[in-house]
């Protein structure tokens, strides 16, 4: 897009850093807990010059070109039981689909719109009980034209299939367990019986994680590992780990006219400052950065480069700890080194002032501004002495050793877990041992369990709904749990917000699971901040929404880029 389109060009006016790192404002959104309409999450700590609402050309599209992303991530394996990886859903959701989606950015109202969209389905209904799903698939579909499915009609008993294939084994095992029985009363209706209620269930479906894959490749490989074929916009052409993945337009798609560009190429890189020389060089088309100062600096070297502000209404990361065992598993020793570190700091220097202190369930789920830093509690406050004081009272007043983990997504990781080392040292005489490890080694470790100590930990970033939000991620025997939470107070919570409809209510519901969850510090989130995502002036129909980033797990978007040039 031009730098002159004023309505795109990703800058309103322009302020300089001082001034920006001392603007603060909070907004407000309407939300209910499933659909947010016309609104705008605003959550950032402090404002910018850039919008964080790009809306779609009024331009008519053009087809052809190619384009590429530099990504820090490698699919561990291709088999979407197995992981819930960004390396690899930045691809397979591109190569498949789901049952049904939330809007893409050119059909959204706003960046918090969150209704829900047809994708293999043009339909779906809920019995009065919230037990039975029932989906009317489009027709016409077609697999892929690649052995072994060679471009056969998609019908109801693939989903069938394959959402019992996801029940069996894998990370994906306890959203799909919950399923009872599935009929296929003819080739076009999935009609699914749930073990307990479940108001949410659709938009769970909606996850980018939950694609839907083919009998063929399973029956015959054994596994999903080596190919991956669906029914959606692109065909994966080629997958060299660590080198690149390059994705071909689907000229069968069932979404005719789409997609606009031929190839979609991801290069593997996963040193930042080589993914920012890629993106100013012209070789990568996308880039996201945390900072408003390496926008800046991107910006006096490539001034036409666009902008669009991300607006935070999570953290994903933050302090996992095995409180499964000691001393974790006492509350006192949580909360003390939870009130010994120094968020507020991290905020100022790590982020500059533009990330928020940290919490885990979106806000816009159960409140309309954002939560200051009072709200979050207690344990959230940087009290060192009566941290002290209370990691003596559990029987650690000279401090002990723990080990932690981590991959740097980004470079101003490092310097916040190494932030996190010194005051638990400084205030509680914690020796942290850190181990700085490549993405593959460390999602693995960490999404298996296969720790103990502290580990720089993550909720995946996939997740939109609130159902995942809470059951998924929080109860005890989620295989999505990967903070290891194991609190009856909140599998009862999260089991009755999904069987309540009454989206007051769910707010309510909502509140209580976030205060017991920071009452109990038993996810410690730290400091985020989403950042800013930057790209070619030429690129179409890029724009990011709040919970769904423009590639990742939001890659499905490239159905909808065009090429300007």
């Amino acid at each position: 897009m031009p730098a002159s389109d004023s309505r795109q060009s990703g800058v309103v006016h322009h302020v300089d850093r001082r001034e920006f790192l001392q603007r603060a404002g909070w907004g407000s959104v309407g939300m209910t807990a499933l659909v947010v309409v016309g609104g705008r999450a605003r959550a950032a700590a402090a404002t910018s010059p850039y919008p964080d609402w790009m809306p779609p050309s009024d331009k008519p599209p053009k087809r052809g070109g190619i384009v590429n992303r530099a990504s820090a991530w490698d699919p561990p394996v291709l088999d979407p039981r197995l992981t819930n990886s960004v390396g690899l859903f930045q691809i397979a959701s591109l190569t498949s689909n789901r049952l049904v989606r939330y809007p893409f950015s050119d059909e959204a109202s706003g960046t918090a719109d969150l209704t829900l969209k047809g994708d293999l389905a043009e339909s779906w209904s809920g019995s009065p009980d919230h037990r039975v799903w029932t989906f009317k698939l489009r027709h016409g579909i077609k697999w892929q034209k690649v052995p072994p499915l060679n471009g056969r009609e998609f019908v109801a008993a693939d989903v069938k299939y394959c959402y019992e294939a996801y029940a069996k084994e894998g990370v994906q095992a306890f959203t799909f367990r919950e399923i009872e029985g599935i009929e296929v009363p003819d080739r076009y209706t999935v009609r699914i019986h749930l073990k307990m209620p479940n108001t949410m269930f659709p938009q769970n479906l909606a996850e980018p994680v939950t694609i839907i894959f083919p009998r063929e490749v399973l029956e015959e490989d054994g596994d999903l590992k080596k190919r991956l074929i669906g029914t959606g916009p692109f065909i994966l052409k080629e997958n060299t780990r660590k080198v690149r993945a390059v994705l071909v337009r689907n000229p069968d798609y069932f979404d005719i006219g789409r997609p606009y560009i031929d190839e979609y190429h991801i290069l593997s890189t996963p040193d930042s400052a080589t993914r920012l020389a890629a993106f100013r060089s012209g070789q990568s088309d996308v880039n996201v950065v945390q900072s408003l100062s390496e926008v800046e600096a991107v910006r006096k070297t490539n001034p036409a480069t666009v902008v669009q502000e991300i607006r935070n209404v999570q953290t994903f990361f933050g302090l996992a700890l095995a409180q499964d065992k000691p001393p974790f598993n006492d509350v006192r020793v949580r909360r003390a080194i939870s009130m010994a570190i120094d968020r507020q700091k991290q905020v100022d220097t790590v982020y500059e002032g533009h990330g928020i202190p940290g919490w885990g369930i979106p806000y816009i789920y159960y409140q309309d501004k954002m939560p200051t830093a009072k709200e979050l509690g207690p344990w959230w406050q940087y009290r060192p002495a009566e941290a002290k004081k209370l990691l003596a009272e559990a029987g650690h007043g000279k401090g002990f050793e723990t080990t932690l983990f981590y991959y740097e997504y980004f470079p101003q990781m490092t310097s916040q877990v190494q932030l996190v080392q010194q005051d638990l040292k400084k205030n509680l005489n914690i020796d942290v041992k850190i181990t700085k490890l490549d993405y593959t080694t460390y999602f693995g470790r960490y999404a298996e369990g296969k720790w103990d100590g502290m580990v720089w930990g993550f909720k995946t970033g996939y997740a939109v709904s609130l159902d995942e939000q809470t059951y998924q991620y929080m109860h005890s025997q989620s295989t999505k749990n990967y903070f290891r939470v194991a609190d009856p107070v909140i599998d009862e919570l999260v089991t009755k917000l999904r069987q309540t409809p009454d989206r007051a209510e769910q707010r309510v519901i909502t509140k209580k699971v976030v205060d017991r969850e920071f009452d109990q510090v038993l996810r410690m989130w730290m400091p985020y901040d989403t950042g800013f995502f930057l790209w070619q002036p030429h690129l179409r129909n890029i724009g990011s929404l709040t919970m769904r980033g423009n590639f990742g797990y939001g890659a499905s978007t490239f159905a909808r880029v065009w090429l300007d040039k």
